[in-house]
């Protein structure tokens, strides 16, 4: 009877509907106690920020939140090296999602940028509901291999019987698609003086491969 094995792949595009600003914070402190309280006057600033614009302060969400001792290698007597304690560094991550076209964005962005030290902004789009995207994209996936086990059976002169066995994975998911907004500009004012941003992404996509076996007839 014998089987026929295919690779299906799935590659759907998808319209964001979500504009995801990730805010990056990479500080110096010159003691443990000093970089902790930084970490919180942060979260406190960058909701502050948002309920100056007239959203709702939850929407900075902490992805990230560590400190640790910053250590250099340095000379020391006799020609030696060693590491040393220079301080302690804080890292900390928010993410805010907001709407498409949000009119309060460039502002927002700048603000943050001039009144936050140590910070590097990205800004991405994303679909909200990715629990559907993705099983769009192992719909796809699975047609794609139907399709091509159909043709490979009639071009051997058979049919296709039942599905013998199948293998999921390789999810690829680009929902979240890149960076185009690069670290604030230092000087104040200089995006609120320009004109707002007017940003048109371009679709995302989600890839994954699926490995069907079929019975021959």
């Amino acid at each position: 009877m014998g089987t026929i094995k295919v690779l299906g792949q799935g590659d759907v595009k998808f319209t964001p509907d979500v504009t995801r600003v990730t805010v990056e914070i990479d500080a110096l402190h010159s003691t443990y106690q000093e970089a902790f309280e930084a970490g919180a006057k942060n979260t406190n600033h960058i909701k502050d920020i948002l309920a100056e614009h007239g959203f709702d302060r939850d929407l900075a969400k902490t992805s990230r939140f560590d400190v640790s001792m910053h250590r250099v290698h340095k000379k020391v007597e006799r020609g030696e090296w060693q590491w040393v304690v220079k301080g302690y560094k804080i890292k900390q991550t928010f993410i805010i999602e907001l709407e498409m076209c949000c009119p309060q964005l460039t502002s927002l962005l700048d603000q943050i940028g001039r009144e936050m030290s140590g910070v590097e902004i990205e800004l991405g789009f994303a679909v909200s509901d990715t629990d559907s995207a993705r099983l769009k994209v192992i719909e796809a996936a699975v047609k794609d291999a139907q399709r091509k086990a159909e043709v490979m059976a009639t071009a051997l002169g058979k049919k296709l019987g039942d599905v013998s066995s199948v293998r999921y994975g390789n999810l690829d998911e680009d929902y979240y698609n890149g960076r185009v907004y690069d670290q604030c500009l230092a000087s104040p004012g200089s995006m609120c003086e320009a004109a707002p941003m007017d940003l048109t992404p371009a679709d995302l996509s989600g890839c994954a491969n699926v490995d069907v076996v079929w019975n021959l007839l």
